[in-house]
């Protein structure tokens, strides 16, 4: 009977006072370690009739306290890198009877029994959960659940790389350049053929021609 009077002063009508859907009565919870990191999974605890009667958060590698009361009858959500839940469903009665995930790329999970009034919540364009608050009835069920919404840049994620790009210097433009500058200024450089070293091949070349040429004439003279 006791049992009875405490659920019926706890029903009402679903709220959304001080961000808690569901009922506004009991012992206020707030789960925390978001500066661990990102939500990577969920852990609900259901009681025989399969309401809420326990929930637990793992941020990063860290698993948070469990809030409420953990159960054999319990089940997760893991997700993968890069998804995040941006939108949850629910029904209320006496307790908090269920919970539907959504997350980013599709996914959707329920926990609990799906019976009761209906609620919705998300934290609107770019914006994904962070961590959730409640309240509970304590041996009993949690009563009324709220979600903190952030965007990813006030979570400390950037979406922008990471790194910088590169500039690889041209240095067959510097060496045209430089070829070009011993030009203007008369000398031609110390190269004078036409490849790309600095040996004087071609005038090399020459000189030996101009050599062999000028011994033939000698052998036609005598």
């Amino acid at each position: 009977m006791l049992l009875l009077l405490t659920l019926a002063f706890l029903a009402g009508p679903t709220c959304r006072a001080q961000e808690i859907w569901g009922n506004n009565a009991g012992t206020y919870f707030s789960i925390r370690g978001e500066e661990q990191g990102e939500i990577k999974a969920i852990k609900i605890y259901l009681t025989i009739l399969k309401h809420i009667m326990g929930i637990q958060l793992q941020f990063g590698k860290h698993w948070s306290s469990v809030y409420g009361s953990p159960t054999a009858n319990h089940k997760e959500l893991r997700l993968e890198d890069g998804e995040h839940i941006i939108k949850v469903r629910g029904k209320v009665g006496l307790c908090l009877n269920s919970l539907t995930f959504i997350t980013n790329k599709g996914n959707q999970v329920l926990f609990g029994d799906n019976n009761g009034r209906s609620f919705e919540d998300s934290g609107g364009p770019d914006k994904h959960l962070v961590t959730i608050n409640g309240m509970l009835s304590k041996g009993l069920c949690i009563v009324g659940i709220g979600f903190d919404w952030r965007h990813a840049s006030e979570n400390g994620v950037s979406t922008k790389p990471q790194t910088e790009p590169v500039t690889i210097p041209n240095t067959s433009k510097e060496k045209t350049e430089s070829r070009d500058k011993d030009k203007n200024n008369g000398d031609g450089g110390n190269d004078k053929d036409d490849d790309d070293d600095d040996d004087d091949d071609d005038s090399n070349v020459r000189k030996n021609k101009n050599s062999n040429d000028d011994d033939d004439d000698e052998e036609e003279d005598e």
